[in-house]
């Protein structure tokens, strides 16, 4: 009887049976989750004696190992974004695309950003939802103790850097910074 069960309830059978859009979502919210515990558990969530690794190098030390971590991960996903949906990043506009594309990649469903201002020279995309800032809200991060800024500013600088050196990216408002959005500003440097 356990069995014949077990049999009818197979991982892939559930997985079946579950719609494409919230498996996505389910999926998403798990891997945010994930790099949300992992910064929990590495540094200082409620002052400075908190966490794991930070309070042993000191949070600039931490800010910094961050920032190379999420660079890296940028000069990669990115320009595998770029080449995958064949994007065209040849001036501001094709540059906040990409980003705006990336960002639902890595955060899913929760994502939602609009482009608010588009010119070949500069576009400015404002996201009003995202995942790390929702699981920061959930785990209860403070957001002066948080690395996303110094991360969403390395992975979108460095990765839009590796699809076209002519882009530059500034960050330059944050949840994280009382802001009620995120904002993100693309220019194209003809030099």
């Amino acid at each position: 009887m356990a069995e014949e069960l077990l049999d009818k309830i197979t991982s892939k059978k559930l997985a079946e049976k579950v719609p494409a859009e919230k498996c996505w979502a389910i999926t998403a919210k798990a891997l945010t989750k994930l790099i949300a515990s992992r910064v929990h558990l590495t540094r200082p969530q409620f002052g400075e004696g908190d966490g794991i690794v930070a309070p042993v190098m000191g949070w600039e030390k931490y800010q910094e190992i961050q920032e190379k971590i999420f660079s890296e991960g940028g000069m990669k996903f990115i320009p595998w974004v770029k080449e995958t949906f064949n994007i065209p990043v040849e001036d501001a506009i094709g540059a906040a695309k990409l980003a705006d594309v990336a960002g639902k990649l890595t955060t899913g469903s929760e994502s939602e950003g609009k482009i608010v201002e588009a010119t070949p020279e500069r576009s400015v995309l404002r996201s009003t939802g995202c995942a790390y800032w929702e699981r920061h809200k959930e785990s209860g991060i403070a957001p002066e103790l948080s690395s996303c800024p110094v991360a969403c500013q390395a992975y979108f600088e460095d990765g839009l850097k590796a699809v076209n050196p002519k882009i530059l990216f500034k960050l330059t408002k944050s949840f994280l910074w009382g802001d009620p959005y995120c904002e993100w500003v693309f220019e194209f440097n003809e030099e």
